[in-house]
């Protein structure tokens, strides 16, 4: 079995057993034996990447002979890796990969981490913003004019005939939990799985 297919099979079951219950034992005397692996995130470290941390910890990475390093360097750098050859995987947005294949960077996907597109607009309550067409005239934060992020945020208004020039997007890095907090802004762009869960405490 080659060593992509059995990584390439690691990447699609583990979410799945990082739901499973139960504590698993990795013996010691195996330890020693482990593949290391860099494994490019494309992002810092927050809630949306749970179910890997879920997977190292319960030793999954170990059962499958790899010792798995997370590397949060930025999603455009994993794929250069990927391309070159320098690392077998990365965990990258889908735009990413499109990006890659139109500069003729030999990647594919591997695994459907999401099944619909993750990117949400995130305010409070009180700011009144309800639907697409109330983010005209509002401040709103994205972490920059690139990636995920930015695509959803530009998807959304070309989806409801909104004009990039009618809303005041600034960009705030991956700050937006903070800025949104403190009503630096009004609304912010960020993952589902990520920055509502921490807002809400």
């Amino acid at each position: 079995m080659s060593r992509l297919y059995r990584l390439s099979v690691i990447l699609l079951i583990m979410i799945g057993l990082a739901a499973c219950s139960g504590e698993t034992d990795v013996p010691a005397e195996t330890e020693a034996e482990l593949e290391k692996l860099s494994l490019p995130m494309g992002y810092i470290a927050d809630p949306q990447y749970a179910p890997y941390y879920v997977a190292a910890a319960k030793g999954y990475f170990a059962e499958a002979g790899y010792d798995v390093e997370f590397d949060y360097s930025f999603e455009t750098d994993g794929m250069a890796l990927v391309g070159a050859n320098e690392r077998p995987f990365a965990i990258v947005s889908g735009e990413q990969v499109i990006l890659a294949r139109a500069q003729e960077l030999p990647v594919v996907y591997v695994l459907e981490w999401f099944q619909k597109f993750p990117i949400v607009i995130v305010s409070k309550t009180e700011a009144g913003i309800a639907n697409p067409a109330d983010l005209i005239g509002r401040n709103v934060g994205l972490p920059g004019f690139f990636g995920a992020s930015y695509v959803g945020y530009v998807g959304l208004l070309n989806a409801n005939g909104i004009e990039p020039t009618e809303v005041n997007a600034t960009e705030i890095g991956f700050t937006q939990v903070e800025q949104l907090s403190n009503d630096n802004v009004e609304a912010v762009i960020g993952y589902a799985n990520n920055e509502p869960l921490q807002l809400a405490g």
